[in-house]
C-alpha cells in the first residue's frame, strides 16, 4: 500500500513537470515571434474614426514604424506620450516614421470613443489612433505591461521592444531612434562578408546603452 501511494505521488510529480515544461515551451515559443529580429505578425484593426487599418500595408512605406500600446484609462501607460510626439516634432522633420497608437481599451462603447476622441485631440496628439477593444493584437503581441513601444524597421521586423516604458528607457529609445534614422539616411553600403557582423542593411547597432 505504502509503495502504490509513493508510485501515485511519483507519477503525479512527473505529470506535472511535464505539464510545466510543455507549458513554458509553448509560451516560449509563442513569445519569440516577437524578440528582435522577427517578422512582426500582421493585423487589421479599427481606427477611432472608424476606418479599417492593415499593418500589412505599411510594409516598406517608412523606415521606422513605432506601436505604442495604451490605455486612456491608465495614467502610466500615457505619462510620455506627449514627450513622445515632442519629440518628432523637434527632431525628425521629413515623414521618415510613422507612430501607431494602439489603445487596449476592452469592450467600448460609442461614449468611450468619444471620450478617446476628446482625451487625445486635448492633449494634441495627432497620431493613428486603434481600437484594440477585443484585446485581439494584444495577446497577439503578447503585451503583458503598459505602455509597450515596439519598433519595426520598413520590412516589418521588430527591431526594438520597450515593455513598461521609464524615463530612463524613453531617453535610450530617443537617441536609438535619431540612430536608426540617421544612420539609414547616410545610406552606408552594406559590408560584402560572408559572416554576420551584426549590421542591419550595412548599419551596424548603435554603441551600448541606445
Amino acid at each position: 500500500m505504502i509503495f502504490w501511494l509513493r508510485d501515485k505521488k511519483n507519477n503525479l510529480l512527473i505529470v506535472l513537470l511535464i505539464i510545466a515544461f510543455l507549458v513554458s515551451f509553448y509560451s516560449s515559443a509563442f513569445s519569440s515571434s516577437f524578440k528582435k529580429g522577427f517578422p512582426a505578425p500582421t493585423f487589421t484593426l479599427k481606427t477611432i474614426d472608424g476606418e479599417t487599418f492593415n499593418l500589412e500595408d505599411y510594409k516598406e512605406k517608412q523606415k521606422l514604424l513605432i506601436l505604442y500600446f495604451c490605455n486612456n484609462e491608465n495614467k502610466d501607460s500615457v505619462c510620455g506620450i506627449e514627450e513622445l510626439a515632442e519629440y518628432f516634432e523637434k527632431h525628425i522633420i521629413e515623414e521618415k516614421y510613422q507612430v501607431i497608437m494602439i489603445n487596449t481599451h476592452k469592450d467600448l462603447k460609442e461614449e468611450d470613443i468619444t471620450q478617446i476622441k476628446e482625451f487625445w485631440t486635448d492633449k494634441k496628439i495627432s497620431f493613428t489612433i486603434l481600437l484594440d477593444n477585443q484585446d485581439e493584437v494584444s495577446n497577439l503581441y503578447n503585451i503583458e505591461i503598459l505602455p509597450t513601444t515596439i519598433f519595426l524597421a520598413n520590412n516589418l521586423v521588430v527591431k526594438r521592444v520597450y515593455p513598461g516604458l521609464l524615463s530612463k528607457q524613453q531617453n535610450l529609445m530617443f537617441q536609438y531612434i535619431s540612430y536608426f534614422l540617421e544612420a539609414k539616411e547616410k545610406g552606408a553600403p552594406k559590408k560584402e562578408t560572408k559572416e554576420d557582423d551584426g549590421c542591419d542593411d550595412g548599419v551596424c547597432p548603435p554603441p551600448t546603452g541606445y
